[in-house]
């Protein structure tokens, strides 16, 4: 008979044999493993490499990340090398309770946690109307266009199993844009979807909790979908397919389609105020969520253009990356903004002194007159 081998603490970043103080803080340079001279090396060369760039080494007031402390498992082999193809559990001190951990998926895990990222830095407004100049000359994301005209696909089938995970926010005038929520189906696999159909109450207390996706959609598009509940009398109507630009929207109805926060005016207040009051009672109808969950919705800048139309994330109990964190704009930091007439211009070029860190594999350092700067080390990784 084969004997039975003990288990290794594989999923810990603690030491093995080692009993550590509950109280005491984690010191992530110790986590790291990594020599004080050689990250102060490290530091000095990233900081030359900045410079180089025209970009202030601004990282102790890019966000409180880097002072914050992860505690993370993740799976390691023999040898404690990380397998990012597992995820991670992650508890982030000062936002989540002692002994609470949000998972992080592998995908988002594997995008983020590298050795090198992408530098956008924005100077002016000039610059980010040269880019809301770009995102409106670019189609509606493909999957869009498919939902909109009622055609078969992935998230159409999804809706006919369970019509409850499709939720519209009708515009609170003629003047608004109306809101699809719906799951991120494109990171979702299909097991997972299963149980957005079967059992979407136990999503939250699952490991990969509620991640959803939702899009602004322009009044003067002509739906199948949405029907009755879209389509406003004295509108024009336009069919859309993956040609068309949604300038070209925009110059037959005389209406702005909303690309990005950059879009978002005072104006527009009042139906993001709908938009959060509808997400909420949305969660807790389909979804059963109460008080006790961590409830994120939040908008991304830069996006890349395949995806230029305006879309909320919402997220219930997941874990998030360091990297991520930093180009995620609350809609509660929106609101209030706007609610002070301040433009989102100055909330964006105030946001880090302008400058983004990007994944390199991300395809929006490569959009056409962005201000990408170059590659840089990345500081913002999780302690694995």
């Amino acid at each position: 008979m084969n004997s039975i081998q003990t288990l290794q603490c594989s999923t810990s970043t603690m030491t093995v044999g080692a009993i550590p103080d509950l109280n005491q803080s984690i010191n992530v340079s110790k986590v790291r493993n990594i020599h004080t001279d050689l990250e102060k090396s490290r530091h000095s060369q990233f900081r030359r490499t900045l410079d180089s760039y025209g970009i202030d080494d601004n990282r102790n007031t890019l966000s409180h990340l880097n002072r914050e402390k992860y505690n993370v498992f993740v799976k390691k082999d023999k040898s404690g090398t990380a397998d990012l193809s597992h995820g991670a559990y992650i508890s982030k001190k000062g936002e989540d309770i002692y002994g609470s951990f949000k998972w992080l998926n592998p995908k988002g895990l594997t995008k983020y946690q590298t050795e090198k990222v992408a530098v956008v830095t924005f100077r002016n407004q000039a610059e980010l109307t040269q880019l809301s100049r770009t995102y409106s000359e670019k189609p509606l994301p493909d999957f869009l266009i498919q939902i909109l005209n009622g055609e078969e696909c992935r998230d159409t089938v999804l809706y006919s199993k369970k019509p409850q995970l499709a939720k519209f926010i009708p515009p609170v005038n003629q003047a608004q844009h109306g809101y699809l929520i719906r799951p991120n189906s494109p990171y979702s696999s299909d097991a997972l979807l299963e149980t957005y159909i079967d059992s979407p109450e136990k999503l939250k207390d699952s490991k990969e909790g509620i991640i959803l996706c939702t899009y602004a959609i322009h009044p003067g598009i002509q739906s199948d979908f949405l029907g009755g509940q879209h389509n406003q009398p004295d509108l024009e109507r336009l069919e859309v397919n993956l040609p068309t630009p949604q300038k070209a929207i925009d110059e037959k109805t005389k209406m702005d389609s909303l690309t990005s926060i950059l879009s978002l005016k005072l104006a527009h207040l009042p139906q993001l105020e709908k938009l959060r009051e509808g997400t909420l009672q949305h969660l807790q109808d389909v979804y059963h969520t109460n008080e006790n969950d961590n409830i994120r919705m939040f908008f991304h800048f830069p996006v890349a253009e395949k995806t230029a139309t305006l879309h909320l994330h919402t997220w219930v109990n997941k874990g998030d990356h360091p990297l991520n964190e930093p180009r995620s704009f609350d809609l509660d930091t929106i609101i209030e903004h706007l609610q002070q007439g301040k433009d989102i211009n100055e909330l964006v070029l105030n946001r880090n002194e302008g400058s983004f860190f990007l994944p390199t594999s991300d395809s929006i350092k490569d959009i056409v007159g962005i201000p990408f700067k170059g590659v840089v080390h990345n500081s913002l990784t999780l302690p694995l």
